[in-house]
């Protein structure tokens, strides 16, 4: 199976894989040559680097299932694809091990940079938890660890102005030489939007 392109799809926070918009995404990506495998991460009592550490064992153990030779065959190239906080799954993965290319779909802004100062009086302890794992994870910094030769990145024109931010600035810092910057006009914060699909069919065809 010497030069087989397999992605690695991670859905966005509470979502599945085997919701209509990610089997879409599956099914179109087979259709250009790649090998989609979607990842169900267990969300519920988590926070974001449980989740990244259990997505890069997943990925190692897929790997490992479809062959024993794959991780070492250097013909092999592997992706990832995110959105939303699976895109945070994504970048963080990413700055563990090598990839060949890094589709990162509207990162979410829960990094250092984007927290409020104080949470609220009436936060959870989970949710206190979570923002002591998003304060200690610079964009910035780590931004500059992805180690992708490719790297796109997407969003919605009419998504929410902190988002858009954060993925521009994000972008921005990222040292690959091969990346790209999407924006998707007239798209809110929804994977299964016609266009968003459709922009990331371009994205995966055109650029990796």
């Amino acid at each position: 199976m010497a030069g087989k392109r397999i992605v690695f799809i991670i859905p966005g926070f509470r979502q599945k894989p085997t919701q209509i918009a990610y089997r879409k995404i599956a099914k179109f990506l087979k259709s250009e040559g790649y090998f989609p495998v979607p990842i169900t991460i267990h969300w519920k009592e988590t926070t974001i680097s449980e989740n990244t550490e259990y997505f890069l064992k997943a990925v190692k153990k897929k790997l490992l299932q479809k062959s024993h030779r794959l991780a070492q065959d250097k013909k092999e190239k592997i992706y990832f694809l995110g959105f939303s906080y699976g895109a945070m799954i994504a970048l963080l993965a990413s700055t563990k091990i090598k990839v060949n290319g890094l589709v990162l779909c509207s990162l979410s802004p829960f990094f250092k940079e984007d927290l409020p100062k104080k949470i609220s009086k009436n936060t959870t302890a989970l949710q206190e938890r979570r923002y002591k794992i998003f304060s200690t994870l610079s964009a910035r910094l780590l931004a500059k660890k992805v180690k992708a030769a490719q790297v796109c990145m997407l969003y919605g024109s009419d998504e929410s102005k902190p988002l858009i931010a954060r993925v521009t600035k994000t972008f921005q810092h990222i040292p690959s030489n091969g990346k790209y910057l999407l924006s998707i006009q007239n798209v809110t914060h929804n994977i299964a939007d016609k266009k968003y699909m459709t922009a990331i069919h371009y994205a995966t065809k055109t650029f990796l």
